[in-house]
């Protein structure tokens, strides 16, 4: 079907720098944007107004754990090794496959409502997993994470070729190496032969999804895990992304979460090596951890997103929370107002968000080619007026709006949420149905 979206407000990127229409209209065709302008011919076409709104990209969640909705508020205010050892892997051990797909689906509908389009989710039971957005209709980047003593790169296979390339592209599989602190030097290893080959003949090229650098103490669950397995940790390796680099791991295809304990040779090799940098701001305050040297890696790279992390840790899906805290907080360490401007945060959540995935070919943009993958924000809220020039939308967007403001959905060409009411779900039914679910699951 053709048709056309009107705008108070178009605001996206093009080569890395950002534009808005006032007054803009986009115009798509077969899942995909055709022509984006000011004066656009809607003769025989269907036309949708939204006249005191702004329609930016979908936004892109570049790290989370979607089924964690499961455990939100469970194990709150607890260190990072505590929280995973004694209160979340011991629960996600006794996980059903009917339990992540309840999960999964609150988590798409979530962040769905937030204008959120994209997700990239490390987690068990990805058939579920994948399931859950598919029947939703939002797009993710999936994978089981591997750990080594528990299961092994073999178990990809399967998955991959259920839904890698599969549905439209709505569904991507990512190869999803827990964490370097779990996951041995042969194992790591073994994952980047598996997805070389893989990539030599595919279309859409595989990605290789992990934790680095999250926590202070990883240099010494590494060599913890170096002990228990019996391998030898490369001398003089001092950091976690020196360690990844001897193993010679860091590339293009490469999604590295949280990226927090790192020094400027750190940023400097991964950066270099081209790895896509998911980071996790909110998530790592609310553990205690560390904030992302983003102002240092913004001087590298421009391959760099926003993710919330899984709704247990963070506890939410709300990327416009993302982007203002991530903002403030750089400005913060750097004691610097003039530090990632609204610009930069917004960008990261959307175009950069693609890069990292790399799935820029098709989404995180409003250009002719993209899929048609829109957010509609009504700005005719108290905390949203006024406007008083063009730059004030971006400012609007990432320092006052909420997740709530968005009113209007639209993924791969078909409308997800008209007017804050989802499309052929219904909200209460789904969310009684998960709290039965979590319920049983907390008391059988």
């Amino acid at each position: 079907m053709d048709f056309i979206i009107k705008s108070r407000y178009v605001a996206s990127f093009h080569d890395d720098q950002p534009f808005i229409i006032e007054n803009g209209m986009v115009a798509v065709e077969d899942h995909t944007i055709t022509e984006v302008g000011k004066e656009l011919d809607a003769s025989g076409k269907e036309v949708y107004d939204f006249p005191n709104h702004v329609l930016i990209p979908g936004l892109v969640n570049t790290h989370t754990h979607a089924a964690m909705t499961l455990f939100r508020g469970y194990a709150d205010d607890i260190p990072l090794q505590n929280w995973l050892n004694d209160h979340i892997w011991p629960l996600e051990a006794k996980l059903s496959a009917d339990q992540v797909y309840a999960g999964a689906k609150l988590a798409a509908v979530e962040a769905l409502m937030s204008g959120c389009t994209t997700l990239n989710s490390m987690y068990w039971h990805p058939n579920s997993e994948a399931q859950a957005f598919n029947d939703v209709g939002v797009r993710l980047m999936l994978g089981t994470p591997l750990i080594s003593g528990i299961n092994s790169v073999d178990e990809f296979s399967s998955i991959i070729k259920t839904w890698h390339e599969k549905e439209g592209d709505m569904i991507r599989v990512a190869l999803t190496p827990h964490a370097t602190y779990t996951v041995t030097k042969d194992d790591f290893q073994d994952i980047y032969e598996f997805k070389n080959s893989y990539n030599r003949t595919a279309s859409k090229k595989i990605a290789v999804h992990t934790h680095l650098a999250e926590d202070k103490n990883e240099m010494n669950l590494i060599h913890a895990l170096a002990k228990r397995f019996g391998f030898d940790i490369p001398l003089k390796v001092k950091t976690p992304t020196e360690y990844l680099s001897k193993l010679g791991v860091l590339d293009k295809d490469m999604i590295a979460a949280h990226c927090i304990e790192m020094n400027t040779k750190d940023i400097k090799t991964i950066t270099e090596n081209k790895v896509g940098i998911a980071t996790n701001t909110v998530s790592n305050m609310k553990l205690g951890n560390a904030i992302p040297k983003i102002k240092e890696m913004l001087d590298y790279t421009n391959k760099i997103g926003m993710g919330t992390d899984g709704p247990s840790s963070n506890n939410g899906l709300d990327i416009f929370e993302t982007m203002k805290t991530t903002a403030i907080a750089q400005k913060s360490m750097a004691l610097n107002p003039t530090v990632m401007p609204a610009w930069i945060s917004l960008k990261m959540a959307t175009y950069g968000g693609a890069k990292v995935l790399n799935w820029k070919d098709s989404i995180g943009s409003v250009q002719v080619g993209k899929k048609a993958d829109f957010a509609v924000i009504d700005l005719k809220k108290p905390y949203l007026l006024p406007i008083t020039r063009l730059e004030t939308v971006l400012s609007h967007l990432v320092y006052s709006a909420t997740g709530n403001d968005v009113s209007d959905v639209m993924i791969n060409g078909e409308w997800k949420m008209r007017d804050r009411e989802l499309v052929g779900i219904n909200l209460n039914k789904l969310m009684e149905s998960f709290e039965k679910t979590v319920f049983d699951m907390h008391n059988n």
